[in-house]
């Protein structure tokens, strides 16, 4: 029974990172996503006055990718973001508890405020914090 209140707390640590890392995933497919379109500039422009120089420009190494590798890509990215979408959705017997005790647990795992600081705001001593919360978890479980 206790192993399962662990559980739910640990979910709730990494929800910010799921979270974080959703929004980054999400990015890399919008890039994916022009890439495949054509949209993305690969080379960097030269100015007039470069492209008339007689002199040695840089050169930029740039990997091409076929359209089927970025679709492949893609897809990985998408799986990703599904493994993640899961774990938050772990989350959501939280949902069950009073609205008082979620906002204790959004202070302390989304907000990460100080465990003392959100002891005083909810009328609790730090102890009596988590031994209601943890309570209140097993009997969901």
């Amino acid at each position: 029974m206790n192993a399962k209140v662990s559980q739910v707390l640990n979910d709730m640590k990494s929800l910010d990172y799921c979270c974080q890392r959703i929004i980054e995933l999400n990015e890399e497919l919008e890039v994916i996503s022009n890439q495949k379109l054509g949209l993305s500039h690969n080379g960097p422009r030269l100015t007039r006055e470069q492209l008339n120089s007689p002199l040695p420009m840089p050169s930029y190494q740039h990997q091409y990718q076929s359209p089927i590798a970025l679709m492949e890509v893609a897809s990985q990215v998408e799986l990703e973001i599904n493994y993640y979408r899961r774990r938050i959705n772990e989350c959501r017997l939280i949902e069950l508890l009073d609205i008082r005790d979620q906002n204790i647990l959004f202070d302390l795992y989304i907000f990460r405020m100080n465990q003392w600081d959100v002891a005083e705001k909810y009328g609790y001593t730090r102890q009596g914090m988590w031994k209601h919360i943890k309570k209140e978890i097993r009997k969901l479980c």
